[in-house]
């Protein structure tokens, strides 16, 4: 991947960063300072998206295979697929340490914003791009950066009763994001076609467009995206 390539999905990741700070709710989830609701809200916008990374890479492996592109990535991206599996279930076995139900959030349509991230990743995928790699970087390292700052700051203010069995998505993510985000740094450096390097990059900028409307936007009627696979 040319060094123009690799700058702007570096460089749209460490936008969003700075970004999710500035949220009113995001920023008080990683300062330690969200109260019950905010935190309830938190997860269940996460839920939404998180269950479509898995998917998502899934996609992306798929797409390439059918269109006899960058053979090496197939088996690469199918086995990051796996390691994504659990994410979604550490978000609902945290709301039910907070005492909320999860089964009305895992049934009702997801946010506008996520659905537009959701259908511009599978759009791309299936036309063998490596698109969604450039969001899919962008997510591990506002993890790999946040999410277990956020975890111990969530536990040493103590704001929320029960908080310490609330956050196993926060600190299993963040260590997981880590070594996550290193294996990513190695793909896409081997990935070193410009076009493939401009799509990426597209890819973050739209996810960090998109990515804080997650958390306050309203569902979209009708459609819903369970019926495509996820």
């Amino acid at each position: 991947m040319t060094t123009t390539s690799i700058s702007g999905v570096r460089g749209e990741s460490l936008a969003l960063l700075e970004q999710i700070d500035r949220d009113p709710l995001i920023g008080a989830v990683v300062a330690g300072g969200a109260s019950r609701d905010e935190y309830i809200r938190f997860l269940s916008a996460t839920y939404h998206y998180v269950r479509w990374s898995g998917p998502l890479l899934a996609a992306t492996a798929a797409g390439l295979e059918r269109h006899g592109r960058h053979r090496w990535l197939v088996a690469v991206l199918a086995d990051k697929a796996e390691q994504e599996s659990p994410h979604d279930r550490w978000v609902l076995d945290d709301l039910r340490a907070c005492g909320h139900n999860p089964r009305p959030i895992t049934t009702a349509d997801p946010p506008v914003s996520v659905t537009a991230y959701v259908d511009w990743s599978l759009t791309l995928a299936e036309q063998g791009s490596v698109a969604f790699l450039g969001a899919a970087y962008a997510l591990e390292l506002i993890s790999m950066r946040r999410a277990k700052r956020a975890a111990d700051n969530l536990c040493a203010r103590s704001a929320i009763p029960g908080i310490a069995q609330a956050v196993s998505f926060l600190t299993g993510h963040g260590d997981a994001d880590v070594e996550h985000l290193a294996a990513l740094d190695q793909v896409l450096d081997r990935i070193d076609d410009p076009a493939d390097g401009a799509e990426m990059a597209l890819s973050a900028a739209v996810l960090r467009t998109l990515y804080p409307r997650f958390f306050g936007g309203s569902p979209r009627a009708g459609r819903n995206l369970v019926a495509l696979g996820a």
